[in-house]
C-alpha cells in the first residue's frame, strides 16, 4: 500500500514539472510561426523601409517554412542570406526542432503518466495471484481520479504562472543580459553577432523583434496558465460542491449537538 502511494505521488509530480513544458511549448510554437506576428514587427521597426528592394514577407516565409522542416544540415536556399547567416539559421532550425521534439515528449509523457495515474487509482491494492486485467482494473473511480488531475493542473498552472512572472520581470529588467546568455548557451562563440552593414540577417530581424517575441510568449504563457488555473479551480468546487456541502453539513451537524450536550 505504501509503495502504491509512493508511486502515485511520484506520477503525479512528474506530471505537475511537464505541464509548464506543455505550455511554454504550446505558446512558442503559436508565436514563433505567426506571419501576421512578423508583419506588424516589420512595420513597427521599419524594416520594409530599410529593405525597400526585397519581398521581406516572401523572405520571411521562406526562413519560417525553413525553420519547421525536420531537423537536417542543408542550408537555407535564399539568396538574401550569406553563408555565414545560412549556418546560425540552421543553429537556429536544429534548436527550433529540439524545443519541438520536447514540446511532443512532453505531451506523450504527460497522457502516459495520466493513464498510469488512472491504474495506480482505479486498480485494487492488492494483486490477486492468479490476476486478471477486467478484476484487477474493476474498480474505476471517476471522482478520484478527476479530482486528482484537477489539482495537478492546479499546481501546475500555478507553477507556470511564477515561473513565467519572474521570467517577464528579468526580461524586462534587463533583456539584453539574457539574450546574450541564451545565445552563448545554445550557439558557439563567433556565430551569432553580424554586422548591419553588410548582412541583412540583423536587419530583417533587429534584436528588438527578439525582445517583443518574448515578452509575447511570456504574456501569453502567463494568460493560459490563468485560464488553466480559473478552470481547473471552478471545476474542482462545480465537481465536488456536493461532497463540501456534505462536510460541511456535518460539521453544522457536530457543532449543533454539542450544543445541546
Amino acid at each position: 500500500m505504501m509503495n502504491k502511494k509512493l508511486f502515485t505521488l511520484i506520477v503525479s509530480i512528474l506530471m505537475v514539472l511537464d505541464v509548464p513544458f506543455i505550455i511554454y511549448g504550446f505558446n512558442f510554437n503559436s508565436v514563433a510561426f505567426d506571419e501576421d506576428y512578423y508583419k506588424k514587427e516589420f512595420s513597427k521597426y521599419n524594416v520594409y523601409g530599410n529593405l525597400e528592394n526585397y519581398a521581406i514577407e516572401k523572405i520571411n516565409s521562406d526562413v519560417l517554412n525553413y525553420l519547421k522542416n525536420e531537423k537536417n544540415n542543408e542550408l537555407i536556399k535564399n539568396e538574401f542570406f550569406n553563408e555565414r547567416e545560412k549556418i546560425h539559421l540552421l543553429d537556429v532550425k536544429n534548436l527550433i526542432q529540439t524545443i519541438f521534439t520536447i514540446f511532443n515528449i512532453s505531451i506523450i509523457l504527460f497522457l502516459s503518466l495520466f493513464i498510469l495515474l488512472i491504474l495506480l487509482l482505479s486498480c485494487e491494492s492488492k494483486i490477486p495471484r492468479t490476476p486478471k486485467i477486467f478484476d484487477f482494473c474493476a474498480n474505476f473511480n471517476f471522482k478520484k481520479i478527476t479530482k486528482k488531475l484537477l489539482i495537478i493542473l492546479v499546481i501546475g498552472s500555478l507553477l507556470t504562472l511564477l515561473d513565467a512572472v519572474i521570467f517577464f520581470i528579468l526580461s524586462n529588467f534587463n533583456f539584453n543580459f539574457i539574450f546574450d546568455i541564451m545565445h552563448k548557451t545554445f550557439f558557439s562563440l563567433g556565430t551569432f553577432t553580424f554586422n548591419p552593414e553588410s548582412e541583412n540577417i540583423v536587419v530583417l530581424y533587429p534584436e528588438n523583434l527578439f525582445f517583443d517575441f518574448l515578452v509575447k510568449i511570456i504574456s501569453n504563457t502567463i494568460l493560459s496558465s490563468i485560464i488553466i488555473l480559473f478552470f481547473s479551480i471552478m471545476s474542482f468546487f462545480i465537481f465536488f460542491r456536493f461532497i463540501f456541502s456534505k462536510f460541511f453539513q456535518k460539521i453544522l451537524t457536530t457543532i449543533t449537538k454539542n450544543r445541546k450536550l
